[in-house]
């Protein structure tokens, strides 16, 4: 597997229980995913200059890829596990902006967060040399632990209320009970509908990297990486062994 072009938008899953739950009929739906997560982007570690700092993808790969192979580190998973790495990057700071902007809206991780907003707070600033290769903290890799996207934990809260005020409104009384429940919904409906219309309706382009194993992934991970005239860079790498829920985000 090489680094391929995709676009990002909500998995087909998460997609259709939304749209259920905006025609009242909630739907459950699991987004859950274990294991470890790590990013870079321009403003992560490196020589920061006067004008601003600059990051290639072969760069970050670089960065990624150390931490593939680092066999120092005491948490390197040693199991079979899937590896998916997303990527925005561009030629252009406005464009950075735009895409990170996006992309946020699906995957509010902090790599994105970070880098929308150094990058607007720079957006000014004039062209300098790019940077050295960034790095990562070392040890890396931690416990496997709950690596679900804000997006997917926001998505099942909302189904979760949905499915709570129709189980309700299937028991008997008391009634002054299930009008509070209403009364609830209503509110959280209205703070949810814009937040639900966004992401139904957000979609970006994105590079992508879907590897099996440590060792393979670091192989296959330089292969077809984007222009190093593509001077902004975020790239966030999951690591677990079952990455269904992330894959399903990602589209031709």
């Amino acid at each position: 597997m090489s680094w391929q072009q995709k676009t990002l938008k909500l998995n087909q899953k998460a997609e259709q229980a939304l749209k259920d739950n905006l025609n009242g009929k909630p739907t459950a739906c699991n987004l859950t995913l274990k294991g470890i997560k790590m990013g870079v982007h321009n403003w992560t570690h490196g020589i920061e200059e006067k004008s601003n700092r600059y990051l290639s993808p072969e760069n970050a790969v670089k960065a990624l890829k150390a931490k593939l192979t680092d066999h120092a580190d005491p948490n390197l998973p040693q199991s079979a596990v899937q590896i998916v790495a997303i990527m925005v990057t561009s030629p252009s700071l406005d464009d950075f902006i735009t895409a990170c902007e996006q992309v946020q809206i699906l995957l509010p991780e902090p790599v994105f967060k970070q880098a929308y907003d150094y990058a607007k707070a720079s957006r000014t600033l004039q062209d300098s040399k790019m940077i050295k290769t960034p790095t990562i903290a070392s040890p890396a890799f931690s416990k496997p632990a709950d690596i679900t996207p804000q997006t997917s934990r926001q998505l099942q809260g909302i189904l979760r209320n949905a499915q709570a005020v129709a189980t309700a409104s299937q028991a008997a009384d008391p009634f002054t009970a299930l009008a509070k429940l209403k009364e609830a919904k209503k509110a959280r409906d209205q703070q949810n509908q814009q937040q639900v219309q966004k992401l139904l309706a957000t979609s970006v382009k994105v590079y992508t990297f879907q590897g099996d194993g440590m060792a393979a992934s670091a192989v296959q991970i330089e292969k077809n990486i984007p222009t190093s005239q593509h001077i902004f860079t975020a790239c966030l790498m999951f690591i677990g062994e079952d990455l269904t829920n992330i894959k399903g985000m990602l589209h031709d």
